[in-house]
């Protein structure tokens, strides 16, 4: 595919018509009507037939052909890992008063206490630098094993110690448990499901994600006060346990092999215009096409020597994509298409064999290329949707890590002196999430398929979910302003105020990684995965240094500048929404040719 230059110089009608990877046809045409959809006969009414997409395989052990309820037992395991991880980590938040009443003989000031939640939020995000490349190699299902029972061992022991370096030192190995829910447990969502339901079913696990952080600070302070510190850990280590098994017996290998096969194009293709540098074409694997019909630029078309049923394309000129003209496929020899057969009967036998309950419990993936696993994500920064999810997404987790560190200790103190019941700061969190999961799941999958219907050749591009966005990125943005405002003048209704500028962030931390998440999915298919790694990087150290050093700033300034300086900074990470809603189909046209090339 070609690259910037050639993108953004491509008429409106070319781009309307590309279809670079993300671009499905999710609404069929008419085979004796081309100007018209495909429709089906649907409780007594024709309405559009909705194509899915990926394409399944005969096998059964394909997870989009699982059936109904492993798909939901897997997707309960993986959120209620997502849930269980953000639990523990932020259920020490309102125990923090608690420990210089637990330890008198190790008493610690605030800004110290305040380490227990940044360095877990650090490695929450750094963990994934190890998690997904391993993953990518081993297969997800070995790693949602050994991340959660890490999570299990670290939280275990904390149960017997008092020592403040060996706690630090856990909730350091609980960041790096937990850490999968975010990047691993995504990409097993995106697996099962097709694109037409992903953006629904990712938002119940957001919410899972989100609303753990939420119960958890809501809980946390009553277990401490009621319990005893080390009650808190028991209590975690019990749904950890079970967090443990569920990964066991519950979440089968979800990465799956649907096309071995992949088309070579011809490399030594002369160069007709300034816009076509003569560079190695990539490889296009079937498993990465979008669609079966697709558009490629006159500089990657050459003699194919493998022969699939597909359709291929030579432009006219170089900037115009909506007159193609067809290529011929070149034959091949019946001695090659004789061992593809025998090869792909072989295949074709080996996976029909019936997906049994004792056949989803097996492991044994290896994919090779160790160090290159490693050193993919890095190579994901050259795509511009990681980097504005990076900054969306480790903005908001900012913006709830520290107010879920300086809340509770705030209504600690006079006018409000709440003591044990500081942890209720979180309900006003806890509404934002469920309005915030409602508000995806009934219109983002809606938006993309309305979107399709309403075109004529009825492709179905990932930024139509993205408008979604822009109401609950404003109201997060405003909510840290709210809260920093009413922080800075207590009085004895203010809680009221910081309640709802919590909801108010909290909003669109069910929203942001759901609809984001899935057009990631949707438009780099497997770099998802790696482009995973690089946002919960930004996602640890923003939360990280905000928490980190907000003690001493509302110390120094109080409240109103700290909170007003995350209010201009999230405002400005939420304006880089606009280009992708305005020029993302031209980002996806000028970054195909690194995202086919390396799936």
């Amino acid at each position: 595919m070609p690259g910037w230059n050639y993108a953004f110089s491509l008429s409106r009608e070319a781009v309307k018509a590309a279809t670079p990877p993300g671009t499905v046809r999710l609404i069929g045409k008419n085979e004796n009507r081309p100007q018209q959809h495909s429709i089906t006969q649907h409780n007594g009414r024709y309405v559009d037939r909705v194509a899915n997409f990926p394409v399944p395989t005969a096998d059964p052990a394909d997870p989009l052909n699982w059936a109904r309820w492993r798909k939901f037992s897997c997707l309960a395991a993986v959120s209620s890992y997502a849930f269980v991880a953000n639990f523990v980590s932020a259920s020490l938040a309102p125990a923090l008063p608690i420990w210089n009443l637990s330890f008198p003989q190790s008493p610690r000031p605030p800004e110290d206490l305040v380490q227990f939640i940044a360095f877990n939020v650090l490695l929450l995000g750094l963990g994934n630098i190890f998690w997904v490349p391993l993953a990518n190699v081993f297969g997800r299902r070995p790693i949602m094993v050994f991340s959660t029972l890490t999570l299990f061992i670290a939280t275990a022991c904390g149960t017997m110690t008092s020592d403040f370096g060996r706690v630090l030192a856990i909730r350091v190995f609980q960041g790096l448990g937990s850490s999968a829910s975010e990047t691993v447990t995504p990409a097993i969502v995106g697996d099962m499901f097709f694109v037409h339901e992903r953006g629904g079913w990712m938002a119940l696990y957001t919410a899972s994600l989100a609303s753990g952080s939420v119960v958890g600070g809501i809980c946390g302070g009553y277990i401490a006060a009621r319990l005893g510190w080390f009650a808190l850990f028991e209590v975690n280590a019990v749904l950890s346990g079970l967090t443990l098994l569920c990964a066991i017996l519950l979440v089968p290998e979800t990465i799956y092999h649907r096309a071995s096969l992949c088309l070579p194009v011809q490399r030594n293709i002369p160069r007709t215009s300034r816009f076509q540098p003569r560079t190695p074409a990539p490889y296009l694997s079937l498993v990465s096409l979008p669609s079966m019909h697709m558009t490629v630029p006159s500089r990657f078309v050459g003699s194919i020597d493998q022969g699939p049923s597909l359709t291929w394309y030579q432009t006219s000129s170089s900037s115009d994509l909506s007159s193609p003209t067809p290529f011929r496929v070149s034959k091949v020899s019946k001695q090659n298409r004789s061992s593809r057969a025998t090869t792909a009967n072989a295949i074709a036998s080996e996976r029909q064999t019936p997906f049994t309950f004792l056949r989803s419990l097996k492991f044994g993936m290896y994919r090779g290329n160790v160090l290159y696993q490693f050193k993919k994500p890095w190579f994901t920064l050259r795509l511009p949707a990681t980097w504005i999810v990076m900054f969306q997404y480790g903005g908001l987790v900012g913006g709830v890590a520290v107010i879920s560190s300086v809340g509770p200790l705030l209504l600690d103190l006079p006018p409000y002196q709440w003591g044990d019941n500081s942890g209720l700061l979180f309900i006003g969190a806890l509404v934002g999430i469920v309005l915030g999961g409602l508000y995806t799941s009934l219109l983002a999958d809606k938006r993309l398929k309305q979107f399709a219907k309403n075109q004529d050749h009825g492709f179905a591009e990932p930024e139509s979910r993205i408008p979604v966005l822009l109401p609950s990125l404003a109201v997060a943005t405003g909510g840290l302003l709210v809260f920093g405002f009413c922080a800075q003048n207590p009085g004895r209704y203010q809680w009221v105020g910081l309640e709802f500028a919590y909801g108010m962030v909290s909003f669109a931390l069910t929203q942001v990684p759901s609809i984001w998440f899935s057009y990631l999915i949707d438009s780099y298919a497997q770099l998802a995965s790696d482009c995973f790694v690089m946002i919960c990087i930004l996602r640890g150290i923003i939360p990280f240094a905000w928490t980190f050093f907000v003690s001493q700033w509302v110390q120094r300034d109080g409240y109103l500048i700290p909170f007003g300086g995350f209010t201009v900074i999230m405002g400005v990470f939420s304006l880089l929404i606009l280009p992708v809603i305005w020029m993302g189909k031209r980002m996806r046209i000028a970054t195909a040719r690194y995202v086919v090339g390396n799936q």
